[in-house]
């Protein structure tokens, strides 16, 4: 048996993405996500409960991440969990854990681009073009299924 650490979240992002770049050059992306848990209290109120999750990606995840993504935004992040351990200044050990995002999926529609960032796709050429809208042509009806006898059935 194959044992994995696989952690799949959905929530909102508390604060945008931040990006910082590692001596080696791989960028990577924090940031907090916020997810809901629902329950019955002990009289049979509905309660919530907030969690937060500290996730981190690299390299090409972390820039889709900080170019996409912004306080507010939902999001599916598959990945790992992993803990660190560390000594603080008053001399306490503390531990963290934190989602090391592998795969993800956007749930909202990201962010919207800057005026500025436009204007110079514009200038070199890079402006993605709009959609064909779909037609409104009614389409042919589909074919219908001709039903076969039991015997004819060849397994």
């Amino acid at each position: 048996m194959q044992v994995r650490n696989n952690i799949t979240l959905i929530g909102n992002l508390g604060g945008a993405p931040i990006l910082t770049t590692l001596a080696s050059g791989t960028q990577v992306a924090e940031f907090r996500l916020a997810t809901n848990d629902y329950f019955k209290d002990r009289d049979g109120n509905r309660q919530e409960r907030t969690e937060w999750h500290r996730v981190k990606a690299f390299g090409k995840l972390a820039e889709t991440f900080g170019k996409y993504l912004e306080r507010g935004s939902q999001v599916c992040v598959a990945g790992a969990l992993r803990y660190s351990k560390w000594i603080d200044k008053h001399d306490q050990v503390r531990i963290t854990a934190e989602i090391i995002a592998s795969e993800f999926t956007f749930l909202s529609p990201g962010k919207v681009q800057p005026e500025e960032d436009k204007s110079a796709a514009l200038e070199t050429g890079k402006e993605s073009k709009p959609k064909a809208k779909r037609s409104t042509k009614k389409q042919a009806p589909k074919a219908k299924v001709q039903e076969v006898p039991e015997d004819v059935v060849p397994f």
